[in-house]
């Protein structure tokens, strides 16, 4: 690997002085961008500007006046363009003899690179720790469930003959309401069951319309009173479509709004339409399909 060297004396955190270059090779120049003949004076790889964080550039100097020596410390920097370069510094420092400025030599690599790829395992490491907290979601999920359904059958069973005997108006309306709670949660436990099971990717024709009823029904148990739900339908064509796939994303989008307006305002009105857009010209090819979506007062989301 290439590196760029570098001796000078950097001024202090807080003083007026200019750091000094006395030497600086090719590679340091293309490390941060300056042209391969520029004088060696007029390259500043550590002068304030360079430091994209604010406080590195004196995180830096204390190391090197504490220990006297770094190794590998990284650094988010700027080019000579501006554009951000990650550079790793070895370098030892001792005192100037005068004004207070520290005589470093120093080695610096371009690791842009590596951190990229650094980053990229990350996010990828992240990704899969939460599908794994997904999958065990789901199987707390389905557990749950599945638990649930004794009951609720027993519920609706004796509700069931309650209702096929001689009872009073009060007690007919009491049967009725037992009914329908019962069956409201049975319809939860179903659809909790069908989003929590493992499945491929399964694309197939579907009906947008039934997809976000059922999404709806997986937060209609959990909504608060301080929140209005309007619904629309309209009629649509079905779609070749993963049904799953856009339940996760319209549940998504209903708790960000849910929370939203709760977040903001403690209360708020949610609104559900869907509907097909017809086309206008040809500078909209994006209207000739389907839309469903969700709206909040106070919260605006696609």
């Amino acid at each position: 690997m290439h590196e760029g060297v570098f001796i000078g004396a950097l001024a202090p955190p807080g003083s007026d002085a200019d750091d000094t270059t006395l030497a600086a090779n090719p590679h340091l120049k293309l490390i941060f961008g300056y042209a391969a003949d520029a004088p060696d004076t007029s390259v500043v790889p550590f002068a304030k500007e360079r430091f994209i964080d604010a406080d590195a550039r004196a995180t830096f100097l204390e190391r090197l006046a504490t220990d006297g020596a770094v190794t590998d410390h990284l650094l988010r920097m700027r080019r000579a363009s501006g554009s951000p370069v990650w550079v790793e510094v070895t370098a030892r420092a001792r005192p100037a003899r005068r004004g207070g400025a520290m005589r470093i030599e120093a080695l610096v690599r371009d690791v842009s690179e590596r951190k990229k790829l650094d980053d990229q395992s990350r996010d990828i490491y992240q990704q899969i720790l939460q599908s794994e907290k997904m999958a065990a979601l789901g199987q707390t999920i389905s557990g749950v469930a599945h638990e649930l359904n004794n009951p609720l059958a027993t519920i609706l069973s004796w509700a069931e003959r309650l209702s096929e005997k001689p009872l009073d108006d009060t007690a007919k309306r009491g049967v009725r309401v037992i009914l329908g709670e019962a069956e409201r949660a049975a319809r939860i436990v179903r659809n909790l069951l069908t989003f929590a099971r493992k499945r491929q990717s399964t694309r197939a024709l579907i009906d947008v319309n039934t997809v976000v009823r059922e999404t709806l029904a997986l937060r209609g148990h959990e909504r608060l009173t301080t929140l209005s739900v309007a619904t629309e339908f309209g009629e649509l064509p079905q779609v070749f479509a993963d049904a799953h796939q856009i339940q996760q994303v319209l549940l998504n989008l209903v708790i960000n709004a849910e929370q939203a307006m709760l977040t903001a305002n403690g209360r708020g009105a949610l609104a559900h339409r869907v509907h097909r857009r017809r086309p206008r010209g040809p500078r909209n090819p994006a209207r000739r399909r389907g839309v469903c979506g969700s709206s909040a007062r106070r919260a605006r989301w696609p």
